[in-house]
């Protein structure tokens, strides 16, 4: 007898991306009927990186769909890392800007941790500065790294009640392993975190065991879509661009077989990214007004 297979429900970003954009409306709806001024993102652009220039432009975009101002600080006029400096501390400065984007990574030749710490925590719309990142772990957390997220906003909105799961997380960056690790951990997520150093054998059997797979390693294809535990939540942030087209992580055709859940790459992640951003402005907008 023939068993069915029942594929998993795809997670696209972009439709929870238009239901939190709603909620932004509201809010700045609210701002505008008090009389406030509207809130305003500066980008500052640090070399001519396409991808980076791109993403510039879906913030610049998604700003006139808001009504948010937006101001882009070009590479041009940002020439070492004095000129960078420069231009964060005349932001963080100006009571007129409510948040700060930095593209991240800086060029050779740039001090990234000299350059953050001359940012007000309460204008970092990307959640990198030492004293938010400080603050998830001490369970206040006010601005949290745009994709660590909108990758936990992804799993919430699955619905599946999150408490006694377990996790793997392949992959364990600063602005996004880490912190998603410590929000499944308040949502009583055990996490089994996963780096260069642990073997495929072990990765392969964590995954196999957990309720939820998050990669985030940048490693086309590594996690093999055989390995996927049926029914479970997998989360792919891993893009890279091979022979022209964007792939992630895990396979995802094999792994769609068998997850209840599942993110594609391109279309997952990556579009509730930017959305993520303009929340943080809005918490952060909160955050300067009390």
């Amino acid at each position: 007898m023939k068993v069915e297979t029942k594929e998993a429900r795809v997670l696209q970003g972009k439709i929870l991306a238009q239901e939190i954009q709603g909620s932004i409306l509201e809010t700045l709806q609210s701002i505008k009927d008090r009389g406030r001024e509207t809130p305003c993102l500066r980008a500052i652009q640090v070399g001519e990186d396409p991808s980076a220039a791109w993403y510039l432009a879906q913030q610049e975009k998604l700003a006139g769909k808001l009504g948010v101002r937006y101001e882009w600080v070009k590479p041009e006029t940002v020439k070492g890392q004095k000129a960078l400096e420069d231009e964060i501390r005349k932001a963080s400065s100006a009571k007129k800007v409510h948040g700060i984007f930095i593209t991240m990574p800086l060029p050779q030749g740039f001090d990234p941790d000299k350059a953050l710490l001359k940012l007000d925590p309460r204008k970092d719309i990307e959640g990198i500065h030492p004293a938010n990142l400080g603050l998830i772990v001490l369970r206040r957390a006010k601005l949290i790294p745009s994709t660590a997220l909108a990758a936990f906003r992804l799993i919430e909105s699955t619905g599946v009640s999150l408490r006694g799961k377990q996790a793997v997380l392949i992959g364990q960056s600063a602005i996004t392993g880490r912190p998603l690790q410590l929000l499944l951990g308040e949502n009583r997520v055990t996490t089994i975190v996963c780096n260069t150093g642990t073997p495929e054998k072990d990765i392969q059997r964590f995954v196999g065991e957990s309720d939820i797979v998050i990669a985030c390693a940048g490693k086309p294809k590594m996690i093999r879509g055989r390995w996927v535990k049926p029914g479970s939540i997998v989360i792919d942030i891993g893009t890279t661009e091979v022979d022209g087209k964007w792939v992630g992580d895990i396979e995802y055709e094999e792994a769609r077989k068998r997850a209840g859940f599942i993110t594609p790459v391109p279309g997952g992640v990556g579009p509730l990214t930017v959305t993520m951003l303009y929340q943080n402005l809005m918490t952060a907008y909160a955050w300067q007004h009390n």
